[in-house]
């Protein structure tokens, strides 16, 4: 840093209506470069979170096609990323003391007195008054639905289908996808995708009752226990008279539908989901049809169960929506998965299909899209209004639906 003549660093802080000898040593006085401008820089505003992932090394990218408005992704959230600016003006320095505990130091251990102040110039670099705000957002998933939805894995009888369509690794999802890859890894696994030799594919549900269908065969064939389903067994004997279904779909579905454990005696095991195994079920009563009857779709669902499994409503929340009101009361398909992801859209779908919600029905179709640390209550009193029957709140839409 080069010296500042002390007469010019007096008339400084007389204009400043300040003491010399309060100064904090080292006394700094700022100056702009020759090449100082406004346009050699882009500030980026970081939070914690962001800070603490550039800071230990982790991937921090930015990603959009030409045409995409630019989010910036860590390793598990997404931020919107938007120009924002203030009404001061931000000067950037190469380089300036401002830890006032070192200078607080440097100052103690100088000698008291005008003549001993040390004075340095520090050149400014640049100066903005805009930068780029982070704003963390729900992950824009749509995409992804729209490329996997192409080429929906059927079975390999089916494979000649898709020999012309584009399929996605998950490398490549990441570099055409906006959200982060652990965003983007829990929704292929929320919408049980399944990775078919090293590409990411959507199962076709028409496939999925199919093969659920052969090892609920297998199941009752061998007497075993819908909790305890020996995962290499099931894999050997399935295929016994042919190659029904893949080894590899075997384990996605069991993974899918169950969890996995050690027996007593060694042997891997999977136990089947009770509320899993019973929505599969309800939703392929449901999807062919527009409407079922509510008491003759209980009762055809109670009986279409594998042994030892308990329908109960409560299964059905996010999966379809009861109507009592109906005369007679009736049920239909209403999958929370299959809404838009958008927060306004997902709310006009919501109030396209039921006018007015108790809180109990329309919080299974707003969880998923709460962002971290954000409340469904808190969701429900930006894009609803309430109103009280009977002594119970429901919620209606704030604006006219198209």
């Amino acid at each position: 840093m080069s010296e500042v003549n002390l007469d010019d660093l007096r008339s400084r802080v007389d204009l400043a209506k300040l003491e010399l000898d309060e100064l904090l040593q080292p006394a700094q006085v700022l100056k702009f470069a020759g090449s100082a401008a406004d346009d050699n820089f882009t500030l980026l505003q970081l939070d914690k979170d962001v800070l603490q992932s550039l800071e230990e090394g982790k991937s921090v990218v930015i990603r959009g096609d030409v045409d995409d408005a630019a989010v910036l992704c860590t390793e598990d959230v997404t931020y919107d990323v938007k120009n924002a600016s203030t009404s001061n003006m931000l000067i950037l320095l190469d380089d300036c003391e401002i830890n006032q505990e070192n200078m607080k130091a440097y100052s103690a251990a100088q000698v008291k007195g005008e003549e001993a102040m040390t004075v340095r110039e520090i050149e400014a670099v640049g100066w903005k008054q805009d930068y780029l705000e982070l704003r963390k957002i729900y992950p824009k998933m749509t995409r992804m639905i729209q490329l996997l939805s192409k080429s929906p894995y059927k079975g390999p009888q089916f494979e000649e289908e898709n020999a012309n369509q584009q399929l996605y690794t998950l490398s490549k999802l990441m570099e055409t996808i906006q959200a982060s890859e652990l965003e983007i890894m829990t929704w292929l696994c929320k919408t049980n995708c399944c990775c078919v030799n090293g590409f990411w594919r959507v199962v076709d549900f028409g496939y999925i009752v199919e093969c659920m269908g052969e090892l609920f065969q297998l199941i009752e064939a061998e007497s075993w226990s819908c909790g305890s389903i020996p995962i290499h067994d099931a894999c050997e004997k399935i295929n016994d008279s042919g190659e029904l279904v893949p080894e590899f779909m075997v384990k996605h579905l069991l993974g899918s539908y169950g969890s996995q454990f050690v027996s007593e005696d060694g042997a891997h095991c999977f136990k089947l989901s009770e509320r899993k195994i019973c929505r599969l079920f309800a939703e392929m009563l449901l999807r062919d049809v527009g409407k079922f009857n509510l008491s003759e779709f209980f009762e055809v669902w109670k009986g279409s169960l594998p042994a030892g499994m308990t329908s109960d409503e409560k299964y059905l929340s996010g999966l379809a929506l009861i109507d009592r009101s109906s005369r007679p009361a009736s049920i239909c398909l209403f999958k929370v998965e299959e809404l838009p992801l958008d927060m306004e859209a997902r709310f006009d779908a919501l109030f396209n299909a039921r006018e007015k919600w108790k809180l109990s029905d329309i919080e299974p179709y707003i969880e998923d899209i709460c962002m971290k640390g954000q409340t469904v209550s808190s969701v429900l009193t930006k894009f609803a209004r309430t109103s009280t029957l009977n002594g119970e709140k429901l919620y209606s839409t704030r604006k006219p639906l198209k």
